[in-house]
């Protein structure tokens, strides 16, 4: 799979997340109880085209795998445990929180990662981005530092992706919070766009420059 992607997408490297690069941005995690939420995961609904992303799943958090990230994870914090599924191929946008995300993937993936520290005036550079395969059935947690997006497909399957937060997080903003700053778009969710994208469409900061990679399937 990663030679294939690898000669299609020559335009930028493809890392894998037992490469020391990966380090910087997130961590392969093991648990157990993870039958029932694999097929609990894959009952979820898949759109046709783009993604949909929900925040908070009731099936999901009921979870024993749910608790077993609350506790183990989170300290305890109470955490919201919803999906992220689709058909989405493009970067878009880059979006960080101050908070960890936990992600799990019934199918293969490409993500593209950034580190927040190297941000000036809310812009990033897409050449400064590193692009990892990610693949199926793997727990990844993401640091708060971790720039990041919806997931590229590296198949016309698309993907299903558990989601696993701090609660709140992505939530609408309080009325203080919403002019404090102009990539804060929810609850503890920055993020900026590419001129691309459907989003900078929509009003948000266009601040991810270069170009907007596409994973080539």
């Amino acid at each position: 799979m990663l030679e294939l992607l690898q000669k299609k997408n020559p335009t930028y490297h493809i890392y894998q997340v037992t490469d020391p690069e990966f380090d910087q941005y997130a961590k392969v995690l093991t648990l157990s109880d993870t039958d029932a939420a694999l097929a609990a995961l894959k009952a979820t609904p898949m759109p046709k085209q783009d993604n949909e992303y929900v925040a908070s799943d009731k099936t999901l958090e009921q979870l024993a795998l749910s608790t077993t990230i609350q506790n183990k994870l989170f300290g305890g914090l109470p955490i919201q445990v919803g999906y992220c599924n689709g058909h989405t191929s493009k970067m878009n946008c880059l979006e960080w929180h101050q908070t960890p995300e936990l992600n799990w993937f019934t199918n293969d993936v490409v993500l593209f990662f950034g580190d927040v520290r190297e941000m000036r005036n809310n812009q990033y550079q897409t050449s400064d981005t590193k692009a990892f395969l990610i693949p199926a059935n793997t727990l990844i947690l993401l640091y708060g530092t971790t720039l990041h997006y919806a997931p590229c497909q590296v198949t016309a399957q698309g993907y299903r992706c558990l989601v696993a937060l701090i609660k709140g997080v992505n939530s609408m903003l309080n009325d203080d919070a919403n002019q404090a700053q102009s990539t804060l778009l929810a609850t503890d969710k920055w993020l900026i766009a590419h001129a691309e994208s459907h989003e900078a469409n929509e009003g948000a900061v266009v601040g991810l420059l270069g170009t907007n990679y596409e994973v080539k399937i």
